[in-house]
């Protein structure tokens, strides 16, 4: 059997509501040790992965450096010191927000062994699925819609976290220059609830968020779920959700309709790129070429 690693960073999991509890229980059954970096524990999250209750997790602590405002490049800084304490020859990372569906664990098993001793192969891609304010409401435009994750890796490639801990380039010897990873379309889903959260959680999450952006935020502002977003941004989503999320999603306080007039309609020029782009990428860049921040082995 392949070892299997698991990693995240986390910090101010408590304050700003993360399903990192959720996250990390996903894949635990499949994993043989899983990696938690905590930074400055302001709020009770190292107590928090604690009550986990699993002799796989391990956690480390490590400082943010109050410099790095820019970019969000010190999300990459602490995935990167989760990964380089990851001993297995797969390493599976999860951010605290991305959550495995328990029917996947099987084909992901699957996946890392036939790889494992493929040296064309450097990582297995996953397919997003992005909510919006509840767990039945899915994003369906660009960038978020079945946009493809890599999300496990060989670390023994010399794969880094790179930009704002959205991927990860391989640096042969860790010399400056990289290269784009070569990687399987496995297909499966990848569940993100980065925007599934109580208003006043949201609110926190986008202050957060916004000190390590000074340079070039992301397209966050206030929560207002219905004028946030136009209508033809979201989908109704009837599938299921991962099992270990049952407790949190009965407990959600916010269920959107999508039949409701309070719904924004309008959209900008902007937004009108946004739904053009997303029938490009889809049918024509992306799904086919499989130009991205990786290489495609194949689907």
């Amino acid at each position: 059997m392949v070892k299997l690693s698991g990693f995240t960073f986390i910090r101010n999991a408590v304050s700003l509501d993360y399903p990192v509890v959720e996250s990390i229980s996903s894949i635990l059954p499949i994993v043989d040790e899983f990696i938690v970096n905590i930074g400055p524990d302001n709020d009770g999250t190292t107590e928090l992965i604690h009550s986990i209750g699993s002799p796989k997790v391990k956690i480390i602590h490590s400082q943010w450096n109050p410099n790095l405002t820019t970019g969000a490049y010190i999300y990459a800084q602490q995935t990167n010191i989760a990964l380089f304490n990851c001993t297995g020859k797969w390493a599976f990372y999860l951010q605290a927000d991305e959550v495995i569906h328990h029917d996947d664990l099987p084909a992901i098993l699957s996946y890392v062994d036939q790889y494992i001793d493929d040296d064309r192969v450097d990582g297995l891609a996953f397919t997003e699925l992005s909510f919006w304010g509840d767990y039945r409401t899915v994003v369906n435009v660009y960038p978020q819609h079945k946009r493809r994750r890599c999300r496990i890796i060989k670390p023994h490639h010399f794969v880094l976290s790179r930009g704002d801990a959205a991927g990860f380039t391989v640096h042969p010897k860790y010399k400056e220059s990289g290269r784009k990873l070569r990687v399987i379309d496995t297909g499966i889903r990848l569940f993100h609830y980065g925007s599934v959260k109580s208003e006043k959680a949201m609110k926190e999450k986008v202050r957060t968020v916004s000190t390590y952006w000074s340079e070039n935020p992301p397209g966050q502002s206030e929560p207002g779920l219905y004028y946030h977003i136009p209508r033809k941004f979201v989908a109704l989503y009837e599938g299921t959700h991962p099992e270990v999320l049952s407790d949190r999603i009965s407990k959600h306080p916010i269920s959107l309709d999508l039949s409701s007039p309070h719904w924004r309609t309008e959209m900008t020029w902007k937004e009108r790129w946004r739904l053009m782009k997303t029938v490009w990428v889809e049918h024509v860049t992306d799904r086919i070429s499989g130009r991205g921040s990786y290489k495609l082995v194949r689907k």
